[in-house]
């Protein structure tokens, strides 16, 4: 199951029944602890009502490639159909969804040299080299996504197009698994009313203390620490500095998020396998 940011995965899996399924969870910014109110990640009560793998794992100042995050996914299935339950997939980074499910891209081994040049560079500095190398990947990344952009221009610099990789065939694991998938929904609200639920979270975020977990992070990290790379954190810092005010920042926080969950939408409709579905109707379908 996949939805845009804001559209209730989370309220919806949790009316799940815990004694029939478990969550892994594809979600490249939720995998981070200490950072679970601007990540929306599931709370400590929903992973205790039902498993979720792959939530609040990582330290902020670390960073996790596909195929790491793949076969921790392939872990955390073998261990949920050991014990004979059925595992829901959800997903709001489609790339590991894809990655897992139908294989990763042959990405051409790295020299330390293409590394430490991506490394010294800016999100921007990288989006403007992208623009000029690979177009394209740029539509095929989610904003904000720095460990994406760097990806990206490493395979670029090492005179591959990032755009034009394509899945190894046969190595995922509807294949190499043998998946037997009962339903792939993406959650589809009207788009006034995901925006409304989308502002309705921004302004829960700021009242939670979006801004002071801001800078707990980045005082122990440092501001450029790969988990406060995710969406809307740099608004978060710019309020707790004082150079916006409570306006500005829910405006630039809800916003963000809203031309996030277009970019979402427009990718999901692109993959087959997805059925556009409300999370009425899909709680509905998931639960039989």
């Amino acid at each position: 199951m996949t939805a845009p940011t804001g559209a209730g995965k989370t309220a919806l899996v949790r009316e799940l029944d815990p004694s029939r399924f478990e969550i892994i969870s594809f979600d490249s910014r939720q995998i981070y602890k200490e950072l679970s109110i601007g990540t929306a990640a599931p709370s400590q009560e929903d992973c205790e009502k039902i498993p979720h793998h792959l939530v609040s794992f990582l330290s902020p100042s670390e960073s996790i490639d596909a195929a790491k995050f793949v076969t921790m996914a392939e872990e955390a299935l073998d261990d949920i159909l050991s014990r004979g339950k059925i595992p829901v997939l959800t997903a709001g980074t489609g790339f590991y969804l894809n990655a897992f499910l139908y294989g990763m891209f042959p990405v051409p081994k790295i020299t330390e040299e293409i590394k430490l040049k991506v490394e010294s560079l800016s999100m921007e500095e990288r989006i403007q080299e992208l623009q000029i190398l690979d177009p394209k990947a740029l539509q095929k990344i989610f904003p904000n996504d720095n460990y994406r952009y760097g990806r990206a221009l490493e395979v670029n610099w090492m005179g591959t197009l990032w755009s034009e990789l394509k899945v190894e065939e046969g190595k995922g694991a509807l294949i190499s698994k043998n998946l037997n998938i009962l339903g792939a929904f993406f959650l589809d609200l009207d788009r006034k009313e995901l925006y409304e639920r989308i502002d309705s979270r921004a302004k829960k975020m700021i009242e939670s203390g979006m801004a002071e977990e801001a800078k707990r992070v980045s005082d122990k990290y440092g501001e450029d620490c790969p988990g406060l790379q995710s969406l809307g954190y740099n608004f978060a810092l710019e309020n707790i500095k004082g150079t916006s005010n409570l306006e500005t920042f829910f405006g630039n926080l809800s916003q963000s998020h809203r031309n996030y969950a277009k970019r979402q939408i427009t990718w999901f409709r692109k993959q087959k396998i997805l059925e556009p579905i409300h999370p009425s109707e899909a709680y509905k379908k998931i639960k039989i």
